[in-house]
């Protein structure tokens, strides 16, 4: 493998080791456990044709410009480190970390074979980039909205039923019983993990662009429509069956949830899947 990859590919080994913690002990993003690997397996799919339809590019002596450019970001990741370490909550430095890898990725990819085939990997950056961690505001804001979202169609559902349940806040009253809803439960993780294995899909089947965009889409309408089922199952068990049997049902039912969302937005990445005479066609891209 030429030397440049090897670089980039530890560039974002020593990135996704930065973002352990956040994976470990935060409480929405422990599927980027799962994205690293899938994002280097993805990776090597793309560079394996680009070497393919460029071999010629595997014997290349590393440049004196490589060495100046490893020192450099030597200089810059540092002292970012020390301020990650120092302070694992705060987001900023994290995202810059990812920015600088990201562009030196795309241009040593691009000095290597061209920004042809560095352009075609950019669908396996955005998916390492789902598990990189928003600021703060940004999924505070995600979390008030999706609650909202989940719990304002979970109560209208009740009343189509023609229990009067009410809501106030984030909480769904019915008689003397309260239903919390708490972050952990607005369905940020889902629609998060849902993002992710849509941009999965994506390039697993070589989706062209335009139907990658629909499946994030989908993606978003299935977390949606897969949370307000779920919310719906547990106020309806705590209401009726009390706050015991919904605590005991709340972790299976939101692996259940996931799991038929997940098979349904499969289903609609297959769909997407050019056909000719009855025949389904996977396309590669290089």
């Amino acid at each position: 493998m030429p030397v440049p990859l090897i670089f980039v590919a530890v560039l974002w080994l020593h990135f996704f080791w930065s973002l352990v913690p956040e994976w470990r002990f935060g409480e929405y993003y422990g599927y980027g456990f799962l994205v690293a690997p899938l994002f280097f397996v993805l990776a090597w799919r793309r560079i394996a044709l680009i070497l393919e339809s460029k071999p010629d590019q595997a014997s290349d002596a590393p440049p004196w410009w490589l060495w100046a450019l490893l020192a450099l970001v030597l200089l810059v990741l540092v002292p970012l480190r020390v301020i990650e370490t120092g302070d694992a909550g705060w987001r900023p430095p994290f995202i810059l970390h990812g920015l600088l890898v990201t562009v030196i990725s795309h241009f040593l990819l691009a000095r290597q074979a061209g920004w042809k085939a560095s352009f075609s990997l950019l669908p396996v950056t955005i998916f390492a980039w789902s598990a990189v961690p928003y600021l703060w505001q940004v999924e505070q804001g995600l979390i008030r909205t999706l609650t909202g979202n989940v719990i304002g169609l979970t109560r209208e559902i009740f009343l189509l039923e023609g229990h009067p349940v009410e809501q106030l806040g984030e909480r769904l009253t019915l008689g003397q019983e309260v239903v919390e809803v708490t972050d952990g439960c607005s369905g940020i993780r889902s629609a998060q993990s849902l993002v992710m294995t849509a941009l999965f899909f994506g390039e697993l089947l070589w989706l062209a662009w335009p139907k990658r965009l629909l499946l994030i889409g989908g993606a978003l309408m299935v977390a949606l429509v897969g949370n307000t089922a779920r919310a719906y199952y547990l106020a309806s068990t705590q209401f009726f069956n009390g706050k015991a049997a919904a605590d005991a049902a709340h972790d299976g039912a939101g692996h259940f949830a996931f799991a038929l969302s997940a098979l349904a937005l499969y289903g609609i990445a297959w769909a997407m899947l050019p056909r000719t005479k009855g025949r389904t066609v996977v396309r590669r891209v290089a």
